[in-house]
């Protein structure tokens, strides 16, 4: 085969697999064409060179040749690797927990587009193709969301989603636009030296908004309504991972004060997602905010390996967590930490999961997460950028505690009730290999190189740091395990409710100055013209027609019936009218002489 073919496959398989889901939806069906994806996928990483082009003729505007241009990166390429292992892992997840719910072929229709839409997201160079996809990933996100649409907090929160989505959508069109324009071309590889800041804030502010970062990062605890394998692939591959890779795309061609930008809105974004982390009470509400500070944490290593690597290894392990977590959440039906405890007898697979990607998330040795955070942290050190790696540090802390504390409330202390359920090891089986050392380095202490990223060494002493950090924050979550706050705190909990009241608000203005002004007016005018056109009826039948053409044509008539008297052709009417004229004429001289 081919490798241009490969590469089509690739990219339309998604798409030609959610229209035969449509027409035959049965979950084993669309596992196996997802299976056939995810092979597809890394021969093509693996058969592909770094810098993968192909373009195919679209149109001419304006005398230009636009193409339908795609380019696999690297970057490209490592993502599309983990959209690969995370859609089936997801696939063959769900199965199982929606096996009951009517609507699964929809949510498998659902999959499969977010998926072709994150692929074509990933591999096109074209910058109106990108944002075509950036919105569709952000509907089928939203679709999603809002699965289960006969639940309100469900469509709440996905209009949360797509409110607050549309604000960074608006930027990143404009920013694109200006970036089109001032480089003179309309595809990301050809676009060579520096945009100005402004053009790459506006497109990082789309970034911000896909990822949920600070200030627009409110949307994704919202976001757990939707099930919760979806909430893998939103968190793990898709949906967040959109976001960072638009600073993947842009970082060469983007100046420093756009990177201070994201460095400073990543390091905000990674200690308030872990501190808000730690005030839920909701299990995947915990995992949302732990989303939103991983993510920070790539922003602050941007434009380096050691960020993609650590997007990497935290989609596997994020969605190991979420699979995780759904399996706890079919063993005992709640979502809340107060229905759980000691369910590692109940749910040992899930109890072994969330140790192992807990581990992970944490960064502790023998997992990829422990070398993708060292390698941000001598990225930061190699750089000069201590601040940040002091961020880093409290966020580890952090991090450390709050997962540690939510592994203990899930699955030690007293036995809580629920069914014991197994079904769900093979998915979480392969993210459990998947986030482990082995495969990335056969010593789980250090790492030489992985693959084409380039690795940064981090000082001998930040390895003391970094026990410290994980000591500390266990001993915290021990000291504190039997604490379970009180209700799932938001950021800016009261800002949000405010707009959906304005919203609803305006759109009643709206709708009464339609009904009572607008639609009042457009009836006058409509009552008005239905006035004016009998007046013109009126006056055309009885003034134009009636008196003024009906009028002529009776004197006309009335003369030449007159006239046609004259003309009778009878020699003695000729004398009579001869006489009476005649004495009409002499009876006028005698009174007028």
């Amino acid at each position: 085969m081919g490798l241009n073919l490969l590469f089509l496959g690739v990219l339309l398989l998604p798409w030609a697999s959610a229209l035969l889901v449509a027409l035959f939806p049965r979950p084993v069906f669309s596992i196996s064409l997802s299976a056939v994806f995810s092979i597809a996928a890394f021969y093509f990483c693996n058969t592909a060179p770094l810098d993968f082009k192909i373009a195919y003729p679209w149109f001419n505007l304006g005398g230009q040749q636009l193409n339908l241009s795609f380019w696999a990166n690297a970057s490209a390429q490592l993502v599309l690797g983990l959209v690969a292992i995370v859609s089936i892992c997801v696939q063959l997840f769900s199965k199982s927990y929606l096996k009951d719910d009517p609507s699964i072929g929809r949510y498998y229709l659902y999959l499969h587009l977010f998926v072709g839409s994150m692929t074509l997201l990933l591999l096109t160079d074209s910058i109106l193709i990108f944002y075509a996809a950036w919105e569709l990933v952000g509907a089928c996100s939203y679709l999603l969301i809002s699965f289960w649409h006969q639940k309100t907090a469900a469509i709440q929160a996905a209009k949360k989603a797509f409110l607050i989505n549309r604000l960074g959508d608006i930027a990143l069109l404009f920013g694109l636009i200006a970036l089109g324009l001032h480089f003179n071309t309309w595809q990301f590889s050809a676009m060579h030296g520096i945009a100005p800041t402004l053009i790459g804030i506006a497109i990082i502010t789309g970034g911000i908004a896909k990822s949920a970062q600070f200030p627009l990062m409110s949307w994704l605890p919202d976001a757990m309504e939707g099930p919760t394998p979806a909430s893998a692939l939103i968190h793990a591959a898709t949906m967040v991972a959109a976001g960072v890779f638009v600073g993947v795309r842009v970082f060469d061609i983007t100046g420093p004060d756009t990177h201070l930008f994201m460095g400073i809105i990543g390091a905000i974004s990674f200690l308030a997602g872990a501190v808000f982390a730690i005030f839920q009470n909701d299990i995947k509400k915990t995992l949302a905010y732990s989303t939103i500070s991983q993510l920070g944490l790539m922003w602050m290593g941007m434009g380096s390996d050691a960020s993609l690597f650590h997007l990497l290894t935290h989609g596997i392990f994020k969605a190991g967590l979420f699979l995780a977590a759904g399996a706890v959440i079919h063993t005992v039906h709640s979502q809340s930490l107060n229905d759980m405890g000691g369910l590692r007898k109940k749910a040992p697979v899930a109890a072994l999961a969330y140790l192992i990607f807990g581990a992970g998330l944490m960064g502790l040795p023998l997992t990829g997460g422990f070398f993708s955070k060292e390698n941000i942290a001598g990225f930061l050190y190699e750089n000069g950028q201590f601040e940040l790696l002091g961020v880093l540090g409290l966020g580890m802390i952090l991090t450390s505690f709050y997962i540690s504390r939510q592994f203990y409330l899930i699955f030690m202390g007293p036995v809580k009730e629920g069914i014991s359920t197994k079904e769900f090891a093979l998915p979480i089986g392969l993210l459990i290999i998947a986030s482990l050392f082995i495969w990335i380095s056969w010593n789980p202490l250090e790492m030489h190189g992985f693959a084409f990223l380039m690795m940064y060494h981090a000082p001998s002493f930040w390895l003391y740091i970094s026990t410290a950090t994980w000591v500390i924050g266990i001993i915290g979550a021990y000291l504190t395990r039997n604490w379970i706050p009180a209700e799932n705190y938001q950021f800016l909990a009261g800002f949000w409710p405010s707009l959906f009241r304005l919203i609803r608000w305006k759109s009643r203005s709206a709708q009464v100055f339609e009904t009572r002004f607008i639609d009042r007016f457009v009836n006058g005018i409509a009552a008005l013209q239905v006035i004016i056109a009998h007046l013109s009826a009126w006056f055309d039948r009885y003034i134009v027609d009636g008196l003024l053409v009906g009028g002529s044509a009776s004197l006309s008539a009335g003369t030449g019936r007159i006239l046609s008297r004259w003309q009778s052709a009878k020699v003695q009417s000729y004398w009579a009218m001869i006489i009476v004229t005649f004495a009409l004429f002499l009876l006028y001289a005698l009174f007028y002489s």
